[in-house]
């Protein structure tokens, strides 16, 4: 007896989710055995897809301020997982890089995940890896869009919101002389 169409996108969207899920488990357990935190991971992991990349690039996608990036590249760099370099086309450019013997040592966490991408090389047709392709690149580029859009909301609503100085102290009541 074949599953109804919708009962198998059901499973398939709980079977991303269960993904996700399982990618973030595996990705704290390599951060805590490496010595870093998630942002850090995650910053190095976007160092490791471009190569080389300024500041403001890992900034923009990472989706982290100017500010907390420095402060991301200093710990990289301090626990010797990440380099600032000058740029070889225009000096006074900084650019963050993989330390090289991170990236020796990286399938010492990802040799599975490596492994897995191997096989399905090998199983799947060039018309299935289109797919499976198209699918995540379009789930990808929602997230992409939706985290932007709720990112400049959070924004936005944190203007005009009362800072910490604005706000009336516990234990007071306005109109109150303590």
């Amino acid at each position: 007896m074949s599953r109804r169409k919708q009962d198998v996108f059901e499973e398939l969207l709980l079977e991303v989710r269960r993904s996700q899920n399982a990618t973030d488990r595996f990705d704290q357990a390599v951060a805590d055995a490496i010595g870093v935190n998630r942002t850090d991971l995650r910053c190095l992991d976007i160092v490791e897809m471009e190569g080389s990349v300024t500041a403001g690039r890992l900034a923009e996608l990472s989706g982290l301020t100017t500010g907390a990036i420095t402060t991301v590249i200093d710990r990289l760099e301090h626990r010797g997982l990440a380099r600032r370099v000058s740029d070889p086309r225009d000096r006074r450019r900084v650019l963050v890089e993989m330390a090289p013997e991170v990236r020796h040592g990286a399938a010492d966490y990802y040799g599975a995940q490596l492994q897995f991408a191997q096989q399905m090389y090998q199983r799947y047709t060039q018309e299935q890896l289109e797919f499976l392709l198209e699918f995540v690149l379009e789930g990808r580029r929602l997230n992409e869009r939706a985290a932007a859009e709720l990112e400049a909301r959070t924004r936005s609503a944190r203007v005009g919101t009362p800072g910490p100085s604005d706000r009336p102290r516990r234990g007071r009541r306005a109109g109150r002389a303590s």
